[in-house]
């Protein structure tokens, strides 16, 4: 092609620029660019979400502690953050029948902020959820602390197959893997959140501890750690 030095460059930009596009449009599925739309962690000021706790503490020194309690989170206020996001402010509100009065537990917050759902709970920010959401996507749950990394997968946009709370549907969910090591001697870290679109997070499960071990043998008998499921009952705007 016969042309000056700038209008070939021009020329090789454009056809760069349109290669790029075609590339990228080709790596995302039409699910993909409709989950744009999806809103799997909202925050929205005067939002609260009620859960059920089933938890098991171990403790080598003592039986195991089971408690099973009922939860609230309610979105109490939002703050404008000097990065131009908002701060939402979450109170925790446990009690221990479902005819008890809601009793203060404690202050969290949350935030969208650099494409990811970040959660602190008291001084710890953990990275919930990445944006936008596709099966596999990997990131560092711990990216935003001291802690040693921490890989969370996304493994699925579907709870099919799996209980889930009522009204809620199963096509519309994201599943994230947040550790899954089940066949160790020495321990167990099985963790897994569900979160729904338009909803938020609608189901947990850990399973965090380690095996009792003497002179290099490891019986399977649990040692010291926690089971955790929370499973939510309501949620909605007051």
């Amino acid at each position: 092609m016969n042309c000056d030095s700038k209008v070939c460059l021009k020329v090789k930009t454009w056809i760069w620029l349109v290669g790029l596009i075609l590339v990228l449009a080709n790596g995302c599925s039409d699910n993909d660019f409709n989950d744009r739309e999806k809103d799997y962690f909202p925050l929205k000021t005067g939002w609260f979400w009620e859960y059920q706790v089933e938890e098991i503490t171990y403790n080598p020194f003592s039986s195991p502690v089971e408690k099973n309690y009922f939860l609230r989170i309610e979105v109490a206020d939002s703050i404008l953050s000097s990065e131009g996001d908002y701060l939402y402010i979450w109170y925790r509100y446990i009690r221990n029948a479902i005819n008890e009065d809601w009793q203060f537990d404690q202050t969290w917050s949350a935030r969208k902020y650099a494409g990811y759902a970040l959660v602190s709970e008291g001084n710890i920010t953990y990275a919930r959820l990445a944006f936008p959401v596709y099966v596999n996507r990997v990131w560092n749950g711990n990216l935003f602390n001291n802690n040693a990394e921490d890989y969370y997968r996304i493994i699925s946009k579907s709870a099919s197959g799996i209980d889930m709370p009522p009204g809620i549907d199963q096509e519309d969910v994201v599943e994230v893997e947040q550790e899954n090591v089940f066949n160790n001697l020495t321990y167990r870290d099985v963790r897994k959140e569900w979160y729904a679109n338009n909803v938020g997070l609608v189901k947990k499960e850990s399973e965090v501890w380690t095996y009792r071990c003497s002179g290099g043998t490891c019986i399977g008998e649990i040692e010291s750690g926690y089971a955790l499921r929370l499973t939510l009952m309501s949620f909605g705007r007051d």
